[in-house]
Order: C-alpha cells, then sequence, then structure tokens
C-alpha cells in the first residue's frame, strides 16, 4: 500500500447519530477505536528488512537521526549519495544532475549533502536501504495516511518474475513507492521503466534506486512526483505492457461518478485507471488486501474483473504488513476487448509466504466465481466445485423469509453489564457463550432498559418462544438453540426460521452440518457470518419422517447426547447425495 491517491477518515452517518444519542466525544471515541491515521506509534517494516540481523543498527541510525532534529529527507538522501559513491558512479553527470533536481523536488536543505561526516555506519547489505530507513522514520499515523506500506521483495520478485522486455515492452507502476517493482524487474533497461508517485521523497528514493540498479547506464530516472488519480502524470508512456503495483487501500473517494467501479475504494480506482493505460496485449497486476475476494463491498470490482479482463493468477501470500492485521493477495489479469465466458477457463491459486516458501499451486475453474450472488472469486479445486455445485442444486428453499434480529448494542457495556445477577437482572449471552447447539453458562447479567440503548432488535424476536442464535465472528457456522426467552450481546445474531416442512430445530441441525459449514466456507471464506451470506444457503424438500428424525437428533444433542452429532451429519449427507 503505497500513498497516490486521496485519503479521508470517514465515520458513518449511524455512528455519528449513536455518538449524539449517547451524548459521547467523538474524538475520544476515535482513538478508543485505534483510529491509526492519529497513531504516534512507531512501527518496525519487519517484513521489509532483507537481513533481521539488521534491526538494531537502523533503529539506531533512525533513533541519532531524531535525536538531532535531522530532517527525514535530509538523512535518507545524504544515505543516497553515499550509496552512489560506493558504487563510483556519484561524479557521473547524469547522476549529478539527477541529485541537483531531487535537491529541488523534496527541498532539502543545506546540510544533506554533508550530513554523512556525522551519521552513524549503517548495514550494506539490504536491498532496499533508502527505503527501509524511510519506512523506519514514519509514525503509524503516517503511514496510514500515506498508505505507505512498501512491498517485501520476495513479493515484488514473485509479481514481476518472467516478464518479456526483449520486444521493448515497457513497465509502470502508478504508485511506485521506492521502487521495489523496478528493482525486481529483470531484464528491462531504464528507458523501458516508468513509474509515480504522489509522495516526494519516495520518489526521490526510487531514482537514486534505480541509479543504482544501472550504474553502467547513462539516462534519467522516468519517475514522475504526481497524484496518478488527479492529475496528468507526465511520462512518455501512453500504454505499459506491463503495470504492476501495490496501490494504497482503505482510502474513500467520495467523488465516483467517473469510475466505472463504484465502490468508493482506492485502489479501484487505481486498478480502473490503470488498466486503460494498458496496451492490447498488456498485463495488470495489483497487490490487494485479501478482502477484494469476498467482502460484498467489492462486488462491482469483482465484476470488473470478470466481465472485462482475463484473469491469469490469483496468489494468496502468508505474511502481512507491520502494523496492519490485513491479509494480501496479487490478482493478474490480461487485457481484454470484450466480456469473457464464465465457463471453461482456469487460474492458477498459488499460496506463498512472504519468504518464499512455495505451499500450493491449483487450478481453477472461472465458473466458481458465478457461484454466489456478490460473485465472490471462489477458489475451489475441481472436486470440491463439484461438492458445492451438487449441494446446491438440490436447494430448494432458503432462509429469505425468516426472521432476523442483532443483538443488543448497549453502547456502553461497563455501565450496563455486571458480572453477578443483581435485583432486576437477567442473564445476557454474547457470542462467546455460543457453542454448537446449546449456550454456556452466561458471565454477564443485564436490567433490560430498551431505550438506554444504542440499538435493539424487537421484543418479540428476544422474547420468541424458540429461536437460534449464531455466533456472528467465527471461522465456522455457530449455533445455538434457546427456548429460555433471554437477551444477547451484538457479538451473537437472531433467526427465527422458516423453512417449509422443518422445524427450528431441523434447520438447526442443516446449519450445524459439517456440510453447511463447508458450503459457507467454500462460498464466503469470511469470519463474520453475514445475514446476506446466510440467506443464500440451500434447503432442501425434506419428508415429514425426515423432518421428524432430524428434530429427535437434535433433542438428543441439547440433552447431552453428542454422539448425536454425528447421526446428523451422516442424515444430511444423505439427503444432498454427498459423502
Amino acid at each position: 500500500m503505497k500513498g497516490n491517491g486521496i485519503s479521508k477518515t470517514m465515520i458513518s452517518k449511524a455512528t455519528v447519530r449513536n455518538w449524539k444519542r449517547l451524548h459521547s466525544k467523538s474524538s475520544g471515541r476515535l482513538m478508543s477505536r485505534a483510529n491509526k491515521q492519529l497513531s504516534t506509534k512507531s512501527v518496525l517494516p519487519l517484513e521489509y528488512f532483507s537481513n533481521k540481523e539488521n534491526v538494531a543498527d537502523i533503529q539506531r541510525f533512525v533513533s541519532f537521526c531524531k535525536k538531532q532534529n535531522f530532517k527525514v529527507e535530509d538523512a535518507v538522501f545524504s544515505v543516497g549519495v553515499e550509496l552512489l559513491k560506493k558504487a563510483g558512479i556519484l561524479e557521473k553527470e547524469h547522476v549529478a544532475a539527477v541529485l541537483e533536481s531531487l535537491i529541488t523536488l523534496c527541498s532539502l536543505s543545506a546540510q544533506s549533502s554533508s550530513l554523512s561526516l556525522v551519521l552513524p555506519p549503517l548495514p550494506s547489505d539490504e536491498t532496499d536501504l533508502l527505503g527501509l530507513l524511510y519506512q523506519c522514520f514514519l509514525l503509524e499515523g503516517e503511514k496510514n495516511r500515506k498508505g505507505s506500506y512498501y512491498t517485501p521483495f520476495s513479493v515484488a520478485r514473485n509479481m514481476t518474475k518472467n516478464l518479456d522486455f526483449s520486444k521493448g515492452q515497457t513497465f509502470f507502476d502508478p504508485c511506485c513507492g521506492s521502487g521495489a517493482f523496478m528493482m525486481s524487474l529483470e531484464g528491462a533497461k531504464p528507458s523501458q521503466i516508468f513509474g509515480c508517485d504522489n509522495d516526494p521523497i519516495a520518489v526521490m528514493i526510487a531514482k537514486i534506486n534505480l541509479l543504482l540498479k544501472f550504474p553502467d547506464e547513462v539516462f534519467e530516472p522516468q519517475i514522475v512526483c504526481c497524484d496518478f488519480l488527479n492529475a496528468p502524470c507526465a511520462i512518455n508512456a501512453p500504454k505499459a505492457s506491463y503495470i504492476i503495483s501495490n496501490p494504497p487501500w482503505g482510502a474513500v473517494i467520495y467523488d465516483d461518478k467517473n469510475n466505472p467501479i463504484p465502490t468508493k475504494e482506492s485502489f479501484s480506482f487505481f486498478f480502473e485507471k490503470a488498466f486503460q493505460q494498458l496496451d492490447d496485449e498488456g498485463v495488470i497486476r495489483f497487490l490487494l488486501p485479501e478482502s477484494i475476494l469476498n467482502v460484498k463491498i467489492h462486488k462491482n470490482f469483482r465484476k470488473f474483473l470478470l466481465e472485462n479482463t482475463d484473469i491469469q493468477s490469483i496468489t494468496r501470500y502468508l505474511g502481512t504488513f507491520s502494523g496492519v492485521q490485513t491479509k494480501y493477495i496479487d490478482i493478474e489479469s490480461r487485457r481484454t476487448r470484450h466480456a469473457l465466458s464464465p465457463q471453461d477457463f482456469i487460474i492458477e491459486n498459488d499460496f506463498i509466504s512472504s519468504w518464499d516458501k512455495a505451499c500450493l499451486i491449483q487450478k481453477i475453474k472461472k465458473s466458481s466465481f458465478y457461484l454466489t450472488k456478490n460473485l465472490n472469486l471462489n477458489l475451489l479445486s475441481d472436486s470440491d466445485l463439484e461438492k458445492v455445485q451438487k449441494i446446491l442444486s438440490k436447494g430448494k428453499y432458503t432462509l429469505k423469509d425468516s426472521l432476523w434480529g442483532l443483538g443488543i448494542v448497549t453502547g456502553n457495556n461497563k455501565k450496563h453489564l455486571k458480572a453477578k445477577q443483581g435485583k432486576g437482572f437477567e442473564p445476557i449471552y454474547t457470542g462467546k457463550d455460543i457453542d454448537a447447539y446449546t449456550l454456556k453458562t452466561p458471565k454477564r447479567f443485564i436490567k433490560y432498559k430498551r431505550s438506554e440503548y444504542q440499538q435493539v432488535a424487537k421484543d418479540e424476536i428476544y422474547r420468541a418462544e424458540e429461536k437460534l442464535v449464531y455466533k456472528f465472528i467465527s471461522k465456522n457456522l455457530v449455533f445455538a438453540y434457546d427456548d429460555s426467552k433471554s437477551l444477547f450481546l451484538n457479538s451473537a445474531n437472531i433467526l427465527i426460521p422458516r423453512i417449509p416442512g422443518m422445524s427450528v430445530k431441523t434447520v438447526l441441525a442443516f446449519l450445524n452440518s459439517e456440510m453447511f459449514i463447508f458450503l459457507y466456507k467454500s462460498l464466503f471464506g469470511e469470519i463474520k457470518i453475514l445475514k446476506g451470506n446466510l440467506m443464500e444457503l440451500p434447503f432442501p424438500e425434506i419428508s415429514v419422517e425426515t423432518d421428524k428424525k432430524l428434530t429427535e437428533l437434535v433433542d438428543k444433542v441439547l440433552n447431552g447426547n453428542k454422539e448425536a452429532i454425528k447421526k446428523i451429519d451422516s442424515e444430511i449427507e444423505t439427503i444432498f447425495g454427498v459423502m
């Protein structure tokens, strides 16, 4: 994620309303909710080190510069000058010309070229020493606002491998940062490499890195400091053969009238504009958050990919960026002039770690991407795809006509919840209190007063004679039965199912079955159990006898007979004809 584009903090209107309702101070709430754009914490980018033994030396260098109040750009520029000197190219005329332009670009001070006389020594075995230093100088809030999370070199190498530059092909990175992808290129000449970024210090570093990559070439790096989305970038490659980048994630862009991918997500804008800059045979490969595979808000992005590009591969990485928990993937596509049929195409789903350890490569049928309404990019093997399609084909009913309810959002759990049951208090369950089929002993109690809470469902939902409750955050479907008219917090959601020919307990059996757990993971792959996804699950038509049998088995489970769970799974496998 690199800082090229618009980044705005967005608080939902609903959140603002709730704060006002509860007389909350938004500024304090923002900090308590870990708004990283305001964070002053230092985050060490461990994934960007080539040698972990250099951590102490880098930290010592950055600490020294901060104590001396050296400007970041001065310190980094000075180190860059030293690197060029050690490479034996500092005195070359074209290098001197580039350095002269960089002093203006970054508004460097007069001391920048002489700082090396006082700076501590630095390691010589880092692939991108300048980019690493810059990342270490930035605070978490700055990194978040700029989207400045540089791509690990093992990832950059994987994304740029096997590119052919023998026929004059060109490479362009619209969010180049310090130039990780450019430095990873093999077989390209400086005249074939283009890039831009809106961070002048990053552009300075990228230019110096290119000079170091091609010490025997006489050239001026074709890297421009500009905002790719909002200003014409003065590069000399109107159409590119390869566009490979790690764009900023999470930035909200409000005016998306001209974007055919209306997600309000910054990376979709970068992808669409970059896609238009490809030549007819061009390849685009972007590093993106893993959530683009299945999260509903990214449906239009997936739709654009499926209808306008020829997806070649999806690579999942095992690492994360320091200070960010989001897992990431890369998607490689080729430019096409018309929508492709979803049938009979295959892609490679490649799992690798950020340390070059290949784990799995499998072939994926693109038809699997059309199994859900939200066009989730389901990375299913042939056998799993066949199983999913067979289960879906048996479905006749869904949960769309059922009743749904959210657990209570108190707005202040410390105020409303107690650890012991006092007078007028009743049990309230959380998601942690939900096991498959049954509820644990409650650990929290509440005096129920609807008007004091931030969000509540209808009382008839909470007080239903029987209902199902499920964990909202979970890797698996976990549903429990409740006939005690109990209350639940918002980490648990409520379902009163209405499936023809099925009792509430029979529906519970299906939802907790190994088959439905497999199906949910295959189709949606999320750790949130969402109502919209649950409403797509297929329920078959069953006989009165089967309904009675499943209900009786669930009763046995509720009475402590866990062996009945295996019989439920076996019965449901038989119903669907999938063993």
